[in-house]
């Protein structure tokens, strides 16, 4: 049978069904919705494209629930309605893609018998996904530490038979890989990007050869120090510190990154993201 999860903030994880007696969950669908921009002239026929843009999608899940009294049904029905339709953002994630996890919202639903004096609801709740996108289960700097099956189904985009490191230490040419389907990008599309960087010494440089964008520390730190980039934010020892940086960032192209470290031969580098799937 198809089995959902859900986590609702720091909670732990549980099953769906688990919500109430006779509840079972039938599968769930959802497909990315791509939409394009033009600009137009006033004078000119047709539209000149102006840029794409992932949008906030529906994830439709399908369950059933089994009830024996018009009591039982009423006290299922208040059991699945204080969860699903919870004014909470919610994770899930589902058997088929267990690997990979939605943040949703939970829409209006109905849950009704199928027919009068029957014993059976089939029915529907559409979640909003706000953000569009799947993400992986954990980030690149944990997933081949982590226990619970982070990494458990095909179609993740990972190299075959290629190993794929995201923390480097004392290495000036190292290579990153992102598995996303998209470019990760701090900057213009606010994805979660977290560079974090352990050196003694004064300022370095990494530049990412591959698209061309680069970040400049000028600051000096000691082997006790850690320096943390997210977006064009950069915080030392949990302070922010990026007056003392170029205010540059680093985006991770689809595939392999060729990274370059310059004035730092001691610095230990971790790059923690999740890897960000469109479907």
């Amino acid at each position: 049978m198809p089995t959902m999860w859900i986590k609702v903030g720091d909670d732990e994880e549980f099953e769906v069904e688990d919500i109430t007696t006779g509840l079972k969950f039938l599968g769930a669908d959802t497909n990315p919705v791509l939409a394009n921009t033009y600009l137009s002239d006033t004078q000119a026929d047709g539209s000149n494209f102006s840029y794409s843009q992932y949008q906030k999608s529906v994830v439709s899940a399908r369950f059933w629930l089994h009830f024996t009294t018009y009591t039982a049904y009423k006290l299922a029905k208040h059991d699945i309605f204080r969860v699903l339709n919870s004014k909470n953002i919610m994770r899930i994630r589902t058997d088929s893609e267990p690997s990979q996890v939605m943040y949703v919202r939970s829409n209006a639903f109905t849950i009704t018998p199928e027919e009068n004096n029957g014993h059976d609801c089939l029915f529907t709740v559409n979640f909003d996904n706000p953000s569009g996108y799947k993400y992986s289960m954990v980030n690149s700097d944990v997933l081949k530490t982590y226990s619970t099956g982070a990494w458990a189904n095909y179609g993740q985009n990972l190299p075959y038979n290629e190993d794929t490191q995201y923390t480097f230490q004392s290495m000036n040419n190292f290579r990153v890989y992102n598995a996303s389907d998209i470019p990760i990008d701090p900057y213009f599309q606010h994805h979660e990007l977290s560079i974090i960087i352990k050196h003694k010494g004064t300022g370095f440089t990494i530049t990412n050869k591959t698209n061309g964008t680069s970040y400049t520390y000028f600051g000096t730190m000691n082997s006790s120090d850690t320096l943390v980039l997210q977006g064009l934010s950069t915080y030392k020892n949990g302070v922010i510190d990026s007056n003392n940086s170029d205010y540059g960032y680093l985006k991770l192209e689809t595939g392999w990154n060729d990274i370059k470290v310059t004035g730092a031969t001691d610095a230990t580098i971790t790059f923690s993201f999740p890897f960000v799937y469109i479907a």
